[in-house]
């Protein structure tokens, strides 16, 4: 049976607790009785108080029109009611600062509801409702909606001073001067969040040298973090990533480990202990058997130009399958039968003249177990690839020559007009570096003020210093040109006796201050070593 509208208006069925039965009291005198609550206790709905359909987030509303509180996304039979927290003395209507829901004291405006046996039939939740100043700035439901802003409408349950819970929407209110025309919209609280707990049972197994990878998990709310905890690490090679909690990469060592993984996110951290062994990698092939090793048997040494010998591998492996391999390197020879006595026929015409160690295994054994093995030397035969050797020695020389050389003595720019700038060739510079150590080397140009008999001066900078190869010379690998006073460089290679030939292009420029006369200049090559 549904409820009238005007029923629906009341509070609840039984006791209305007034305004009285709440004081608000100076923060210094309650602050210390009130236990807060992180977040909505439950998640909570706005019904149109018309079908009692639920009213979507985002909806405008108007500062006087009622909205019904609901734990339920709908209910047309406006049935639903809070559920009341067990020692509860009264309950409470309110607008608060997001944040300070539990904090009656920063409460903006508040206002009764009615207290049933079976708890709160769906409240009324419009904020004009909440007709009570609080103490919290702004004061009152008419200041909120001059003032405007985000806040909390909500539902409280107390024990006395203390907050047992409480269920709240987000709003946000636009504000007006005049409260009547604010308006208000709101989202459904997300719920509180749940710390973490590691799910995943164990890491996989892990084998050096195989790629690895697993994707950590665990329950809680999302976001969640992962790291390794201090005083352990993964296994060598592996990486965890702490966002996606992938751990990943290639194992380098084998052996046992420990280590304790934490996942944290914003209501707290778990951590899960894991242990394990990396494997070593698996063989691909058997390990050369030699000395006192189980199962050698003699092999007959094959006659010159012989293309098989006769391994007897024993009763026990009559009539069977094996695989032969051969060594220096292992080398598969294929797969060999062996008779009622256990002999077998394995084709040596591949392997070269020389001494040779022949193992066979069981087909498809990833241990390789040797079953059988011996040792013979083929003799050449006509046709065998045949080799010797020949020891050759040389003795390098060098000239252990180091020199420098500029051609030009001296260059002269002429007349130069002021303002104006004249160019010249420095000339070939011939570095020669064929020391019996080579080391590399640095070729620098510094040069000095411009200055005439009256001892005018031109600073340095009027001469610009472009280096280049000389014309004709192509360059050896690791000698190269640079800019500026750096004039060439060179890695560890010999210019040989002729040498490496660098070139300047030189341009004078005449300051248009300048007083007139000869002017003269030095400039300094250096050859440096690295």
């Amino acid at each position: 049976m549904k409820i009238s509208l005007a029923k629906r208006g009341i509070l609840g069925f039984g006791a209305v607790v007034t305004a009285a039965a709440l004081s608000i009291v100076p923060a210094a005198t309650a602050s210390a009785a009130i236990v807060p609550t992180v977040g909505s206790a439950h998640p909570v709905y706005l019904l149109s108080d018309l079908d009692g359909t639920q009213i979507p987030a985002g909806t405008v509303l108007g500062w006087n029109d009622s909205a019904l509180f609901s734990p339920e996304p709908s209910d047309e039979d406006y049935n639903s009611v809070f559920t009341v927290p067990e020692n509860t003395g009264q309950v409470r209507k309110f607008l608060s600062p997001r944040g300070q829901e539990a904090n009656v004291n920063a409460w903006n405006a508040y206002g009764p509801l009615g207290l049933t046996p079976s708890g709160i039939l769906l409240p009324n939740a419009m904020p004009s409702g909440n007709t009570s100043a609080g103490l919290g700035s702004p004061s009152g439901s008419s200041a909120v909606a001059q003032a405007g802003g985000d806040y909390s409408l909500g539902i409280a349950f107390f024990n006395g001073n203390q907050v047992l819970e409480v269920d709240f929407v987000y709003i946000t209110v636009t504000a007006n001067q005049r409260p009547e025309l604010a308006t208000w919209t709101f989202a459904t609280p997300t719920a509180p969040a749940t710390a973490p707990t590691v799910t995943t049972a164990a890491l996989n197994a892990a084998t050096v040298g195989t790629a690895f990878s697993q994707t950590l998990t665990a329950d809680g709310t999302a976001p969640i973090t992962w790291a390794v905890k201090s005083g352990t690490a993964l296994p060598a090679g592996l990486a965890l990533d702490g966002t996606t909690g992938v751990i990943s990469g290639t194992p380098t060592t084998a052996g046992a480990y420990n280590v304790t993984l934490v996942a944290t996110n914003t209501a707290g951290s778990a951590e899960k202990a894991f242990s394990g062994t990396v494997s070593a990698p698996a063989p691909t092939a058997p390990t050369k058997p030699a000395g006192s090793d189980a199962n050698q048997v003699t092999i007959t040494a094959p006659a010159k130009g012989d293309t098989t010998v006769t391994v007897p591998a024993g009763i026990a492996n009559a009539n069977k399958t094996l695989t032969a391999w051969a060594w220096s390197d292992p080398t598969n020879l294929g797969n060999v039968t062996t008779d009622a006595n256990g002999n077998a026929i394995v084709d040596i015409s591949g392997l070269p003249a020389g001494d040779h160690t022949v193992a066979l295994t069981l087909p498809g054994d990833g241990t390789f177990a040797v079953q059988a093995w011996g040792t013979f030397s083929k003799v050449s035969a006509a046709g065998d690839t045949l080799t010797d050797t020949v020891d050759l020695t040389a003795a390098v020389t060098a000239s252990d020559l180091w020199s420098l050389n500029a051609e030009a003595t001296a260059v002269d720019f002429g007349n130069v007009a002021r303002n104006a700038s004249v160019s010249k060739k420095l000339g070939k510079v011939t570095v020669v570096d064929d020391r019996n150590v080579l080391k590399g080397w640095n070729l620098t140009a510094a040069v000095s003020d411009f200055t005439n008999a009256a001892n005018d001066v031109i600073p340095s900078s009027a001469l610009t210093v472009v280096p280049g190869f000389y014309a004709g010379y192509t360059p050896l690998a690791g000698i190269t040109t640079g800019t500026g006073s750096q004039l060439a460089t060179s890695t560890a290679v010999s210019t040989l006796t002729s040498g490496a030939l660098f070139d300047a292009d030189l341009t004078f420029q005449a300051p248009k201050d300048a007083q007139t006369g000869d002017y003269k200049s030095t400039l300094t090559i250096t050859l440096a070593s690295k």
